[in-house]
């Protein structure tokens, strides 16, 4: 009767502590990569309405997230090139106009520490 209440307790630790949240240096990245591409959200939108304007970008990028975002470039044709302060990130995002709105193809530098929200 007692080894099965143990081995029950054991048991649902062992579930617990399979549902913390990982630290590791991957999973951090991976959080990093999420977050710098929230901060950037604003801007994407103002980028997004001059491609629709048919305008050249000129947005400027005021990095409300100085800790996450090292360095970020935007071209002419509103392709943007972001770089990570702390882990070693880079995320590509391009826009692509399909029935008058505007989404973002993402591609990021290491793969696997890129978030699942940033999707080609």
């Amino acid at each position: 009767m007692i080894s099965r209440w143990v081995v029950g307790v054991v048991l649902l630790f062992g579930i617990l502590l399979a549902m913390l949240p990982k630290t590791d240096e991957q999973s951090l990245a991976r959080i990093a990569s999420a977050s710098m591409l929230m901060c950037t959200k604003d801007f994407r939108e103002r980028v997004g309405q001059q491609i629709l304007k048919s305008e050249p970008v000129e947005a400027e990028f005021k990095n409300a997230c100085p800790d996450l975002i090292a360095s970020l470039e935007v071209d002419e044709a509103g392709a943007i090139e972001m770089a990570a302060k702390k882990h070693q990130l880079k995320i590509s995002l391009n826009p692509v106009v399909d029935n008058g709105k505007v989404r973002w193809s993402c591609r990021g530098e290491p793969a696997t520490s890129i978030a699942k929200i940033c999707k080609p």
